[in-house]
């Protein structure tokens, strides 16, 4: 008996075949939308989502490694996991707390486990500008974190605060710039040419400092240098002071850059003058004192709460309905900070998480 030899069809009719049957085993278009635009609600805006959608045809190989190539500048759009544990802690940030929502690099300890990797992203959002970092007081090993977006925000309320004073201020918002005490007579006064003059710097601040210098202080020479549009050189380079000084005389005869706006950043709280030696300032946020203050605080109350205890542990929940009396953080801010410093120890127990005291001191 003879055997028939099948052969395969001609790459025409290949074709053919397979349009008919991927055009009923592949999904279309209208009903992958829905899921596409859920992904873009929860990753953020519409260029984080996907954007192309496989289509049925000849090409799909081309449109395979398009889809490959989406889904790679997605990842790199996609905010880093130190950036949304930020976002997690801000919203968890009192609404009471009389400075603005800043954390810890230990909270970030707290959210996630890989330390190196919070390292790496957050010296990555700061040179980015994503975030601002800041050293507080407390001690060298002490920062705040804070969104930029939060930081500008600071300086959008000093410049409001400079244009329209209180009517019982006593004190000129641009000392040095022609401001008078009564240039401004509260509320609904239209402010002064002297007060608009002052109130330049915060703006000069956001748009020429900010986004070029991602350090943690800003020497003299170069502050003066950016407030005046001079660009980005460091003002440590060769030549740097004399240049510094020229774009402080104002481009174009525009209105100069005094040591009196310097003051003014300094007196709401974004700089502080550096004590290390150099002729410069560290970045910081207004009420940087009370923030430092109830830090401290809350920590040592925390504290005093357990080792009265035996054995000295209590539980979260129960932990977290007291109130502190000397921070404005409140009771989980502090949890979240000593966890990740090692000053609570907590552990998971069939009735909830566990707080152990841990080594002495915040």
């Amino acid at each position: 008996m003879s055997k028939t030899l099948r052969l395969p069809p001609p790459p025409a009719k290949r074709q053919r075949l397979g349009a008919g049957t991927s055009s009923s085993a592949a999904p279309s278009n209208a009903a992958v939308a829905p899921l596409a635009a859920a992904a873009a609600t929860a990753t953020g805006p519409p260029e984080y989502a996907a954007a192309a959608l496989p289509s049925n045809g000849s090409h799909e190989t081309d449109a395979h490694d398009s889809d490959l190539a989406a889904e790679a500048d997605v990842d790199l759009a996609l905010p880093n996991d130190t950036l949304a544990a930020l976002h997690l802690l801000r919203s968890r940030f009192p609404a009471e707390a009389k400075v603005a929502p800043f954390a810890t690099k230990a909270q970030l300890y707290t959210v996630l486990s890989d330390r190196t990797a919070v390292d790496r992203q957050l010296d990555e959002l700061r040179r980015s500008n994503a975030v601002r970092v800041m050293q507080l007081p407390a001690g060298k090993d002490e920062f705040a974190i804070m969104l930029t977006q939060d930081y500008v925000a600071a300086l959008r309320r000093s410049k409001a605060a400079v244009l329209q004073p209180p009517a019982s201020s006593s004190g000129s918002p641009g000392a040095g710039l022609g401001c008078s005490s009564t240039a401004a007579a509260g509320p609904g006064a239209r402010p002064t040419a002297a007060a608009q003059q002052a109130a330049q710097v915060f703006d000069w601040m956001e748009a020429r400092v900010l986004p070029v210098c991602t350090a943690l202080m800003v020497t003299h020479a170069e502050l003066l240098q950016l407030l005046a549009g001079g660009g980005g050189g460091r003002a440590g380079s060769s030549g740097a002071p004399q240049a510094s000084r020229a774009a402080a005389a104002g481009p174009g005869g525009r209105q100069p850059v005094t040591e009196a706006h310097v003051s003014l950043l300094l007196s709401h709280g974004f700089l502080t003058r550096h004590t290390g030696g150099l002729d410069g300032y560290l970045f910081s946020m207004p009420n940087a004192g009370a923030a430092v203050r109830s830090v401290a605080a809350g920590r040592a109350e925390i504290q005093s709460w357990l080792q009265r205890r035996r054995p000295h542990e209590l539980l979260e929940s129960e932990l977290e309905k007291r109130k502190l009396q000397r921070s404005v953080l409140g009771v989980r801010w502090h949890i979240a900070d000593m966890v990740g410093s090692g000053a609570l120890l907590r552990r998971d127990t069939a009735v909830g998480p566990l707080l152990i005291a841990g080594r002495r001191g915040g």
